[in-house]
């Protein structure tokens, strides 16, 4: 919430995360940003008819969407290469608008390889940052 979300669910929770969706009314549009299949598959449902799931997190694994979830209900999935300079400004603009700062870990650059894997792993839970010192 910290980063400008109405609402927060949590996807390890004992509530499924399209039937968490749906309790708010259901979302017009997700954006999956979690590199992570099943866990974008897990938002589908949660979209209201003519819904749109906008992938910008990359996994190589298959997703897990039937064409019955899409054509009954009107919903897009589609896929958007994101970071360009016109998106950056985008976000950094909303950020300003919403007092949006980012959250950071601080490592020291002796500790680079070790924030690399951490990120490369997911483990990173925010944006890793390597100080000189």
């Amino acid at each position: 919430k910290r980063l400008g979300a109405h609402h927060y669910i949590d996807s390890t929770a004992d509530v499924p995360v399209a039937e968490a969706l749906q309790a708010l009314g259901g979302a017009r549009t997700v954006l999956a940003t979690a590199g992570n299949s099943p866990a974008i598959s897990a938002t589908v449902d949660g979209l209201t008819p003519r819904g749109e799931l906008v992938i910008i997190g990359a996994d190589p694994s298959p997703m897990s969407t039937t064409p019955a979830q899409l054509l009954f209900s009107g919903r897009v999935v589609r896929g958007h290469p994101s970071g360009t300079s016109r998106d950056v400004e985008d976000t950094m603009a909303f950020s300003v608008l919403h007092g949006i700062r980012p959250m950071t870990e601080t490592v020291p650059l002796a500790h680079a390889d070790e924030a690399f894997q951490k990120m490369l792993s997911g483990a990173a839970r925010f944006r890793m940052v390597l100080t000189p010192g």
